[in-house]
């Protein structure tokens, strides 16, 4: 028995990131492109291991999108196989949510099987209900919807129950699920253990998962292809998750080969900058820029998604670091879609070393001039800096006027900076 498949998950059509509409749209060219994959190879079916929309609650044009997909894959007669996954599980007031919709109408079929008295039951498709169909003779496809901490207990009753089906005929068996793997990405939710899906291994050639965006196999029968498109910052770490295209020959050994293939996808770029090194925040700047324009010069990509991260320990007080300057210049250079500058500095951090037997004037301004030797820009003199604060706050304290505090710090800044004393 011979037969090939498209094995997808996790497109999260409606998915508003950043509030911009084409990056909305974004998810839709992914989600179709894939489509337009299935139907140049002519595969047997495909696979949609859940979460095809990004919410329950999704807006019309979200919903035409999914359709006019799936009724390509339908009028080139592909079958496509789905789960629902957790974004688009209907709310407890609703009858049905999205994915039942689409299957009430024929536009997919929604494996899923029934529990009863803490049997999992896997009957064949019929009346838009099932666990399993046969889109090629001799080869079986069930699947298992999103249950989140009950994945395992779920999974290890359908084992129970495939081991007692009639699975004559059957050479090839595909078991669909929207779960993850333990030990993939840390806290993920609704992952199985190596050792709970073990009792699986023995009746599943194929086990097709979604759910983690991110693209993992293992032992040549476990695969999830992650998600199409960028969901996060951490998602462009990975990029080659996208779909698999699966060759199956029941004669051969193995019995599949699976190729992973990344689908097109808005790029995005990600810098991270160490602050540690610069003194001033002119440098700083100055230093960063010099990087980006060296990282803007090795990219190639139209409108990206651009994630600048500063880090390390700032030399100088944060008030003086401020991020418009980056995000413009950001902008400047890229012209990206979207432009992310995240300030994960760290201001030096050690105490002020005080003799608490001195007067309350000398214990001042110790305490200030030590304060100031934190800022790389004041430490050289600070305790002339230390001077002229005090100066200025003996001007505050007796009722000067503002423009005589102003004068006053103008004045002292000067002398200081002109190497001359207070």
């Amino acid at each position: 028995m011979r037969a090939t498949f498209l094995h997808m998950a996790d497109c999260h059509l409606g998915k508003r990131q950043y509030n911009s509409r084409k990056r909305q749209n974004d998810f839709t060219h992914a989600y179709v492109d894939i489509i337009k994959t299935a139907i140049n190879r002519e595969v047997d079916f495909v696979l949609l291991a859940g979460d095809l929309f990004e919410k329950r609650a999704i807006d019309p044009l979200t919903l035409v999108h999914a359709i006019s997909g799936l009724e390509r894959l339908r009028e080139a007669g592909i079958p496509c196989l789905a789960v629902e996954g957790n974004h688009e599980r209907a709310y407890y007031r609703d009858s049905i949510g999205w994915m039942r919709f689409l299957a009430e109408r024929g536009m997919l079929t929604l494996l899923d099987p029934e529990i009863e008295d803490g049997r999992v039951l896997l009957r064949p498709y019929e009346k838009r209900r099932g666990a399993y169909v046969e889109p090629v003779a001799g080869l079986r496809v069930y699947g298992m919807r999103y249950y989140g901490s009950s994945a395992a207990h779920v999974m290890e009753r359908a084992a129970d129950a495939l081991e007692a089906a009639d699975r004559q005929g059957v050479e090839y068996t595909i078991f669909m699920a929207h779960a993850g793997v333990e030990g993939v990405i840390d806290r993920a939710g609704g992952a199985v253990s190596h050792r709970e899906l073990a009792p699986l291994r023995r009746h599943v050639d194929y086990l097709a998962l979604g759910h983690i965006h991110k693209d993992y196999e293992f032992d040549n029968w476990i695969y999830n292809p992650g998600s199409p498109e960028t969901n996060s910052l951490r998602e462009a770490e990975w990029p080659q998750r996208g779909y698999y295209l699966v060759e199956v020959d029941t004669e051969a050994e193995p019995k599949h080969r699976a190729r992973l293939h990344a689908n097109a996808r808005r790029p995005f770029e990600r810098l991270f900058f160490k602050v540690d090194a610069f003194d001033t925040p002119v440098e700083l700047f100055t230093q960063c820029r010099r990087f980006v324009e060296r990282r803007r010069r090795q990219f190639t990509g139209d409108e990206p998604v651009v994630a600048l991260r500063l880090s390390g320990v700032l030399p100088f007080d944060r008030s003086a670091l401020t991020l418009t300057p980056f995000e413009e210049m950001i902008e400047e250079l890229y012209r990206p879609l979207h432009c992310i500058v995240r300030d994960e500095t760290r201001t030096a951090e050690f105490e002020v070393e005080a003799d608490r037997r001195q007067s309350r004037p000398a214990l001042e301004r110790q305490i200030i001039s030590g304060l100031l030797e934190r800022d790389s820009r004041f430490r050289a003199r600070s305790g002339d800096w230390a001077e002229l604060t005090l100066a200025i706050k003996q001007l505050a304290v007796s009722g000067a006027s503002a423009e005589a505090i102003l004068e006053e710090a103008a004045r002292g800044e000067e002398r200081i900076l002109q190497g001359g004393k207070l």
